[in-house]
């Protein structure tokens, strides 16, 4: 898995492509915590050019959205399709973290969000 990483109105996007398996999880778990550590008020994790997710994937996932929850930043994810929608929804996180279509979409409810 590849990831890059960009800021836009005020909000950092992380760009996950690829499959994010068990090999890709300690240098994704390594970007999301450096996040949690510069305390980014807003982060979306984009991943609209990924093809598989497994669950420690998304268990590092759920570490930020902790962090967001006792710190009040913010978190949304965008591009969930195909397999990895259908594994979003089979671990339920979409019963608490907010997702969007497109990466455009999550920055702007994050960057209007902040505002209030």
């Amino acid at each position: 898995m590849k990831l890059q990483e960009r800021t836009e109105n005020n909000v950092a996007i992380i760009e996950l492509e690829g499959e994010a398996d068990l090999a890709t999880v300690p240098g994704f778990q390594q970007r999301v915590r450096a996040k949690i550590e510069e305390n980014v008020p807003a982060l979306v994790l984009d991943f609209s050019s990924v093809t598989f997710v497994n669950t420690p994937v998304w268990a590092v996932v759920v570490e930020y959205y902790q962090h967001t929850h006792k710190t009040g930043n913010k978190l949304a994810l965008a591009g969930l399709k195909d397999r990895v929608e259908a594994s979003f929804n089979i671990v339920r996180l979409g019963e608490f973290i907010e997702h969007f279509p497109t990466a455009t979409e999550a920055i702007k409810k994050l960057d209007s969000s902040s505002e209030t």
